[in-house]
Formats: structure tokens, sequence, C-alpha cells
């Protein structure tokens, strides 16, 4: 079936003893048939949480100059700590205990699996490294209008978001910092279903990482972002990206058969429906030897600037590939015509 919302669920009842196999029934059922979620209670204090989103805010409104000194392609450094006294040790915070709550998450994860609490581990290093953004985005009024019509369409007006996508890793967990909707899962029936943003929660993302890992068992559910209508302002939201050691191999863990068959029963429902995901599965097996070269491949797809200025010879394999992809589709394409016109 295609789910119609995003469940909430209760991190807390995870840490009692009594509560947490009702909460570990309810991940499992989010891995296997969404693979998009919210948790709610996750041990963060608020105080924190309000000075992240403060802290991410100030950023956007410094001078142009000084936010463009670190951009990706410009800089590997973290923000000037003159420019935002606070910033640095704000977001440093932020991320020691997200970088926790991650691990918890993932070994919550494999219990849900009916696999040990450990089963993810050798997957991290001990000092794992982690990914953060901070994110705005323009409301439509803010943005040219791309087909220069006075009158602009729904999708013109929409057009700033991010478009239809899977996270590269394991698991991912954003931080709503404004009130706009905008954030959207896709279900199998190809619909786009609301994610709003839920005071007191975070959306947790399954990555493509985890898929592979899992044999397809944990689902990367293609989802996006559409921009604020004209005259909401900007819409702020600040993802945390669980890193994985980039050594680690995809050797994929030994998912019980009852939890497959679990799986392979929601597969053969979205076969019947005739839909899916409209994002290509990236992470396939045997094409990459380490996790790290698939996630960063993913990183420089997404961000060719940063390539050409750090890793040009890995943007030329890449756009090589997509060009070969594109001439084989065509000349698919082409085939599929000739054999109709012979019909």
């Amino acid at each position: 079936m295609s789910f119609s919302s995003i469940p909430v669920l209760d991190i807390s009842l995870a840490r009692k003893p009594d509560t947490k196999p009702t909460f570990l029934d309810s991940l499992r059922q989010a891995l296997l048939q969404i693979g998009f979620l919210y948790i709610k209670n996750v041990g963060i204090d608020d105080g924190l949480i309000q000075d992240v989103i403060r802290e991410g805010k100030a950023f956007f409104d410094l001078p142009e100059e000084k936010k463009l000194e670190i951009q990706m392609k410009n800089t590997k450094s973290f923000l000037d700590p003159n420019a935002l006294p606070t910033f640095r040790p704000t977001y440093e915070s932020y991320i020691r205990q997200m970088s926790a709550l991650s691990r918890e998450f993932t070994s919550l994860i494999a219990e849900a699996l009916h696999l040990p609490p450990t089963a993810f581990d050798r997957f991290f290093d001990p000092d794992q490294q982690h990914k953060l953004k901070i994110i705005k985005y323009p409301d439509a009024g803010a943005l040219p209008v791309q087909n220069g019509d006075a009158n602009p369409t729904l999708s013109d007006r929409h057009a700033q978001g991010v478009g239809p996508h899977k996270d590269s890793m394991l698991t991912s967990y954003l931080l709503q910092a404004s009130p706009h909707r905008g954030l959207q899962a896709q279900n199998l029936s190809g619909d786009w279903i609301d994610c709003p943003p839920i005071p007191g929660t975070l959306v947790v993302a399954i990555g493509q990482g985890l898929e592979a890992l899992t044999h397809g068992v944990c689902a990367s559910t293609t989802h996006r972002v559409l921009s604020p209508p004209a005259g909401q302002g900007p819409r702020y939201s600040i993802p945390f990206f669980q890193g994985v050691s980039y050594d680690a191999t995809f050797e994929s863990v030994g998912v019980p058969a009852e939890i497959m068959e679990m799986r392979q029963e929601i597969l053969r429902n979205r076969r019947r429906v005739g839909k899916g995901d409209d994002v290509e599965f990236t992470f396939e097996k045997g094409r990459w030897g380490h996790l790290g070269e698939a996630t960063l491949t993913n990183r420089v797809k997404s961000h060719p600037d940063v390539g050409e200025r750090w890793y040009p010879d890995l943007l030329k394999e890449i756009r090589e590939e997509q060009r070969e992809k594109v001439k084989a589709e065509l000349q698919e394409r082409n085939g599929e015509s000739q054999e109709d016109s012979v019909s």
C-alpha cells in the first residue's frame, strides 16, 4: 500500500524496557514501508535547538563577501570566528549530540530488523565525521521567474526548491527551522505527501547506503522541497547527515529471512501499483569498492562547481558516464521507434 502520511515516533519509548518492543514494531513498519518518519523527544535540549536556529539564520544575514569566503568551492575551512563568535561552538555542540543520536537510532534500526544493536558499528569510524547543512529557501516572490512571464505558473513559483532526490548515506535528520511547509516525500503511487514542520521533532530520511547494506529492506525514499509562496518569507532547514567510514566496504548485514519476506511483500504490492520513485537508486553493490566512493561521487554530482575545484578527475569520469548513459538511452528509444514503424 502507498503511504498517505508520515508517522511520528516517540524515541523516548525506546529508552524504556516496557515500551521498547512497541517502538521497534512501529520503527520496523516505517523502515519497510515508508523510509521517512518524524522522531520526537530526542533528548537534545530545546535551548540548544533554538540557538542552532538563531545562529543559522544569522549566518544568512552576513555580508555576501563573508558568505562567499566559505563557499565549498573556495575553502575547506569553518566560518571565520570573528564573523559570528558563538556560531562554531553552538554547531559543534549540536553536531556532537546529533552524532550520538544518530548512532543510537542506527542501533534501534538494527534491533527493529531483528539484528544485534551493534550490527552497523563496523561502518563507522571511532571518531566519525558527519555533514551538516544550513539552508535558506527564499520565497517565490524573491526569485526570478524562469520563463519571464508576468504571471508565473505554479511550477515557476516553486522552481527554486530542491528537486526529487534520495539521500546518500545511512540516515539523515532534518530540523525544520521555520514554520513553512515545502518538504514532501513520494509514495509508491507517485503522489507527493507533505511533511509539515512539527515543533519538537526531527524528520528522519533513510539513505541509499542503508538500503544497499540491508539488501533493499530499508527503503530510501524520494523527497523534494518546494519554495514558500510569495510573501511568506524564506524557509530555513538544517539537515544533519550521518557519516560513514570512507573505508567501509559494501558488506551487507545478514537481515533475517522473516524481515526479508516482509519487504518482498511490500515490493510485490509496489509492482501491482505500477508506479514507484522518480529517482534512480545509485548505490548498487558491485559498482563501488567502498561506501566512501559512492558517497563522494554522489556529492560531486550534486555540486559540480566543487568538483571542478577539488575533484576534477572524478568529475570528468562522472560526466563521461552521464554522456554514455544518455547515448544508450537515445539508442534504446531509436530502436523502439524503428520497431513501432515496422509493426
